[in-house]
């Protein structure tokens, strides 16, 4: 095999087939649904582990090769979507559209894009139980999502309506949300918990109120 320099720059130049491909080459295990992000992560941590053998042909580039060029592309030209936890409360989303895709929605009439929060009841379920949509100008590609309390399993869908109809154009993986204390979920202004004074001690009180203000306020 050729001596490639593997580096981010590099890296990000490559499509995602290009990117499973040349993780197969070195022995990597690709699962469908990783993201692109991530698989790049690994195929620099492996070439980096790898550097000292010479066997494997991959070398770290040096700092001055790095940066030549270390602009991350504005799009990756796939139409996916992203699910990422903050906390228990908040989840990132960030997805990116392709240039097939993208030319196939500005020929509509006019178009609106929304991310479709999904409710599952269980990780498996293809049916939600629940569903709530939010929509997001065609000038951003990401958005922090408030999740419902008391909620375990999310799906997030990147929809798009017209004249037409409404259609799906990508989902996200299930995400599994941890399960958050009861007085936390169930924190409202006023509301009287009865805590032992051994654990009013502990500032618990001042915690809800700030947690309230800071994540939940304007959402009441």
């Amino acid at each position: 095999m050729n001596e490639e320099k593997i580096n981010r720059a590099y890296l990000e130049t490559l499509s995602f087939p290009d990117l499973v491909k040349l993780a197969d080459e070195y022995g990597v295990d690709v699962p469908e649904d990783l993201d692109r992000r991530f698989l790049i992560t690994e195929l620099l941590e492996l070439a980096e582990e790898n550097s000292r053998d010479e066997d494997y042909g991959m070398v770290i580039s040096s700092g001055e090769a790095m940066s030549m060029d270390t602009h991350l592309p504005k799009s990756y030209n796939e139409t996916q979507i992203s699910c990422i936890l903050r906390n228990p409360v908040w989840a990132f989303v960030f997805w990116d559209i392709s240039e097939n895709d993208l030319a196939m929605l500005k020929s509509l009439p006019e178009y609106s894009l929304a991310l479709r929060v999904c409710i599952l009841g269980a990780a498996n379920d293809l049916n939600p139980v629940e569903v709530f949509e939010i929509e997001v100008p065609k000038s951003i590609n990401e958005q922090y999502v408030l999740i419902p309390s008391g909620r375990r399993f999310i799906r997030i869908e990147l929809v798009y309506s017209s004249g037409t109809g409404r259609e799906v154009l990508a989902f996200s993986s299930v995400v599994n949300i941890p399960k958050g204390s009861e007085f936390v979920e169930n924190n409202q202004p006023g509301a009287a918990n009865k805590f032992p004074d051994i654990i009013k001690l502990s500032g618990i009180e001042k915690i809800l109120s700030e947690h309230y203000k800071n994540y939940c306020h304007s959402f009441s």
